[in-house]
């Protein structure tokens, strides 16, 4: 079952690796599934008033920087170890990587989802506090009991998954990347978000 699904997730994505373009702001986000578990690691982004998506929950990632990341792939890998310790070139396969994404309060930027599948179903997380509160595993098959309809986030009324009260994934791109991933690997419809293209 394990290895049927990393397939499912395999089937979906492009093996090529993003290299940015000089026109566009550009930034990554590494999207870690647990065979295991059956599960993709979230985090709840460190309050911080200088951060326009403080709070929210997110995949670990941030920005390519040109001097440190030959390409987008190597972003996230770099911003996974700095953020929840991983070392993904160790302790995962990389998948591969879906067409970018932009946040709804930053257009200009394209975020890139890259995709592993973890070797080591137990891995020891080091959460960088300064860039995440917390983390968790979310399990494919009980996201559905968590979604809520009708949640007022941010001025507007949207779908959400809450869990445990303190971690919320709206219609920001984290719930656009998971919609994207459940509804096209596991035939998992999460409601859409009214701003969602797709």
């Amino acid at each position: 079952m394990e290895s049927y699904n990393v397939e499912k997730l395999r089937r979906i994505v492009k093996s090529n690796r993003p290299i940015p373009d000089n026109e566009h702001l550009w930034a990554a986000v590494a999207v870690i599934y647990n065979p295991c578990l059956n599960a993709f690691l979230i985090g709840k982004r460190t309050e911080n008033p200088e951060d326009p998506w403080s709070g929210d929950a997110a995949f670990p990632g941030g920005r390519f920087k040109p001097a440190r990341d030959g390409d987008l792939v190597e972003t996230a890998i770099r911003e996974a170890r700095e953020e929840v310790g991983l070392d993904l070139t160790k302790n995962a396969e990389l998948l591969g990587v879906l067409d970018p994404f932009s946040p709804s309060n930053a257009p200009n930027i394209n975020v890139v989802p890259v995709v592993f599948s973890l070797r080591d179903c137990n891995p020891k997380l080091m959460v960088n506090r300064a860039e995440l509160s917390k983390v968790l595993w979310l399990n494919v098959n009980d996201v559905m009991k968590y979604v809520k309809l009708n949640v007022s986030i941010k001025g507007r009324v949207r779908p959400a998954i809450i869990i445990g009260g303190d971690v919320t994934i709206w219609g920001g791109m984290t719930y656009r990347i998971l919609r994207k991933l459940l509804r096209d690997a596991f035939n998992i419809d999460l409601p859409k978000d009214p701003r969602d293209i797709e």
